[in-house]
């Protein structure tokens, strides 16, 4: 069965995870704006750092839910969908259309994200696409950030080894993931990135522009 990869943000998101997750959670319950505020200097030494980031998307959510850890996704996907009812535009349907294509066609889709885990589940969720599979940064010790070669080797990990017959990202950051497919495609992204991706496959990739 054909294995078809997308990324998170700027693809089935249109935004920043981490930022609309807290103004849905803030939204449903403005109390948790105090422990969050509490630890705002950790949690930003923790973002300013590329391999702690992770480790403080985690904390974060937490923080934002409260309560047991076990019901996290649930907690998260609830705070996306009241974020959504003020920014449905945040759910890209473009994308979500072509997921669902893909979907009917006999693909397996995964989303693969530099988002941490429990957050991309929690949207995925939000939008009706809870079951798809997914690869994203995870907090556990040792840290593991879902980007470039390691994004493939965590795809790999999970059984999801290249070739690959699609993959949609925003970035020339997943490089290392169009690698590994005859069907690069960028979505919403800038002639720049178009060239640099250009210049290192040695073909254009595919454009998308989604809304």
């Amino acid at each position: 069965m054909p294995t078809v990869v997308f990324d998170l943000d700027k693809v089935l998101l249109g935004g920043d995870a981490s930022t609309l997750f807290l103004r849905g959670r803030l939204r449903q319950d403005p109390r948790r704006a105090l422990p969050l505020l509490l630890a705002a200097p950790l949690l930003l030494v923790l973002a300013a750092l590329p391999w702690t980031r992770p480790l403080g998307a985690r904390l974060m959510t937490r923080l934002a839910v409260g309560g047991s850890a076990d019901s996290d996704v649930d907690a998260i996907a609830a705070a996306y969908r009241s974020a959504l009812t003020t920014r449905p535009e945040a759910a890209v349907a473009d994308a979500i259309a072509c997921v669902r294509a893909h979907q009917r066609a006999g693909d397996t889709v995964v989303v693969a994200t530099g988002c941490e885990e429990t957050l991309a589940r929690g949207f995925l969720a939000a939008i009706g696409l809870g079951d798809l599979d997914v690869v994203g940064s995870r907090a556990g010790f040792p840290v593991r950030r879902a980007m470039g070669e390691w994004k493939v080797a965590m795809l790999t990990d999970q059984g999801h080894p290249p070739p690959w017959a699609a993959v949609y990202s925003d970035s020339p950051s997943d490089l290392p993931l169009f690698a590994g497919t005859p069907r690069p495609v960028l979505v919403n992204a800038e002639e720049k990135a178009v060239r640099q991706v250009e210049r290192t496959l040695g073909r254009r990739p595919e454009i998308r522009t989604w809304r």
